[in-house]
């Protein structure tokens, strides 16, 4: 048999391999843990707590109740009695046969230590499921703007965010785990050997540093005023930029 997961060779009787079981367990354990903030940061007035409690929101919220947040406890709520149904061998939605004795956080660690986790028909689709849930909570508890754009997926393309502190960020659609500094690096060689690709200052400053390269903008702006870089109407030319660096204009600025 074939893992529904990563699609290696499995003993018979097994849905899942050893390590996608364990993912697949870690994943609701850390619902788990979620579910606490996730209540917290219902309030729209006050911090979204989760995995920084110190960060705080504005006190002007769009509508006192967190929507999203709401939305995912819902879904969360749902899915999570309905494995518990599954891995029981009842019928998944026959919520009658289900008494919910216990909470959402109970049912899902339930679930993480059920003997049948990595044997029943459905694992592999229920690991998805859990798996996008996962994700969607990492992004409610981690806002956005806590987040931006460092570059494109080795793989497939699609842009990465990370936060400030990350140092590995996994494709949101191939999956693939990647360093931040190489998606970074990636970016700027992708910018600079491109002679059509224009930016401010500020920007160029921002992607060079970013990449590791200690650049200021006002550097930038001198070697504008001096001819020393390509710029226009546009802006000025990454290729430029990268080439005076390399001559040593850092040291010379």
């Amino acid at each position: 048999m074939l893992c529904q997961n990563c699609t290696i060779t499995i003993e018979e009787g097994y849905t899942l391999c050893a390590h996608c079981e364990l993912q697949f367990a870690g994943m609701l354990l850390q619902l788990a843990r979620d579910v606490t903030p996730l209540h917290d940061s219902l309030d729209a007035t006050l911090h979204p707590g989760g995995h920084a409690p110190s960060r705080i929101q504005t006190a002007t919220p769009p509508t006192p109740i967190r929507l999203d947040v709401l939305d995912l406890l819902d879904i969360l709520d749902s899915t999570a009695y309905e494995l518990k149904r599954r891995l029981d061998g009842i019928d998944a939605l026959d919520w009658r046969k289900d008494p919910q004795a216990e909470d959402l956080e109970s049912t899902l660690i339930a679930c993480a230590a059920h003997e049948r986790l990595a044997t029943f028909e459905d694992a592999g689709f229920y690991m998805n499921v859990i798996k996008g849930l996962a994700r969607k909570s990492d992004m409610l508890l981690d806002p956005p703007e806590q987040r931006r754009e460092i570059g494109g997926c080795e793989l497939c393309g699609s842009m990465l965010t990370a936060g400030p502190n990350d140092q590995w960020v996994t494709c949101p659609v191939c999956e693939r785990e990647q360093r931040v500094q190489t998606v970074k690096l990636r970016r700027l060689k992708t910018l600079c050997w491109d002679d059509s690709k224009r930016g401010s200052a500020a920007d160029i400053a921002r992607a060079f540093t970013d990449a590791g390269i200690t650049l200021r903008r006002n550097t930038i702006t001198q070697w504008v005023k001096r001819g020393r870089v390509d710029s226009g109407p546009q802006g000025i030319t990454y290729c430029s930029v990268y080439r005076r660096v390399l001559a040593g204009g850092l040291d010379k600025i």
